[in-house]
């Protein structure tokens, strides 16, 4: 099989490929953790390669002419750094531990999926919009997720806010950029088409990765701890419709249908395998098991939409 059909294959299945991966992370957790313990070692080069892997997929003169739409632009701001913090906020309290709280907050800091500009481009929406919330929301967030974690979660768990800004720039920044300017570079000598395929695919690999981490390590707590399993499905299942819905609603009466359905996708799917990974990296195993859960959801709730936007 060429790398190009595979990298499409993986693209086609990716909700089957994360449910697997959680799946398995659960069935081998119920009897050892050895293995997420093992390749949590290479969480840091899992993050850097999914990051990078998107970066590449992006340009700096895309990113400059998709903000000529200052409005869509900042509305996606807005919906993305303010509002689902503070939804995922409201949803915390009812998880009693806090770190599952942390973890449910740290949902609504990172910045949007990179999956919501192909839901967009499925649906005929306004891509370039979709890809100017993305990149911004990527590139803005070693500065605002932060602060977010520290204002809404800071009374729950101790924040060391340098750490985890240092942390996101590495983590984030750093390779967005590289990623970025290795498409630059290479442009005018290889045929850039032919590779941007593999880019989703090797993140999301990784992505499947992180997520195996997090839940294998994560379900020998949870055996002992099962009085807040109830709580977490609860908060995980009202997270994602709330932000779909809501996106939707909010942007219908402002914009046309094409930036309907980028709004919606860009600020209703979050990116998980970067929340994974920095609740990882900064934070405790703990914090990762709602993220974790809340790939199953907010898949869901992304199918439902698609085929509801596909009626009309």
């Amino acid at each position: 099989m060429k790398a190009q059909e595979l990298a499409k294959l993986i693209k086609e299945k990716y909700s089957y490929i994360m449910i697997s991966s959680l799946t398995l992370g659960v069935v081998i957790g119920l009897n050892t953790n050895y293995p997420g313990t093992l390749l949590k070692r290479y969480s840091t080069e899992f993050i850097f390669l999914m990051i990078a892997s998107m970066g590449f997929t992006m340009t700096f003169s895309s990113f400059i002419s998709a903000l000529k739409d200052l409005k869509g632009f900042l509305f996606g701001m807005f919906l993305n750094f303010v509002f689902a913090p503070m939804l995922c906020y409201i949803t915390s309290l009812i998880v009693p531990d806090p770190e599952l709280k942390t973890g449910i907050i740290l949902i609504g800091a990172v910045p949007c999926a990179g999956m919501a500009m192909v839901w967009t481009g499925l649906l005929e929406g306004d891509v370039p919009l979709a890809v100017v919330i993305g990149t911004g929301t990527m590139v803005l967030a070693p500065f605002f997720i932060p602060l977010i974690i520290s204002y809404l979660a800071g009374h729950y768990v101790k924040i060391k806010i340098t750490k985890i800004f240092l942390d996101l720039i590495y983590s984030i920044l750093l390779p967005v950029i590289i990623g970025m300017c290795i498409r630059e570079i290479f442009k005018s000598k290889i045929n850039i088409k032919n590779y941007l395929p593999l880019c989703p695919a090797i993140s999301a690999v990784c992505a499947a990765f992180l997520m195996f981490i997090a839940v294998n390590v994560t379900t020998p707590l949870i055996l002992r701890n099962s009085e807040m399993l109830l709580p977490l499905l609860i908060s995980s299942a009202l997270i994602f419709p709330s932000l779909f819905v809501l996106a939707y609603i909010s942007s219908k009466r402002l914009f046309n249908r094409a930036k309907n359905i980028a709004l919606t996708y860009a600020c209703g799917m979050k990116n998980l395998p970067i929340a994974l990974g920095i609740a990882i990296i900064s934070f405790s195993t703990f914090t990762a098991l709602p993220i974790a859960v809340g790939f199953i959801f907010q898949m869901s709730t992304a199918v439902l939409f698609y085929r509801i936007f596909g009626r009309w």
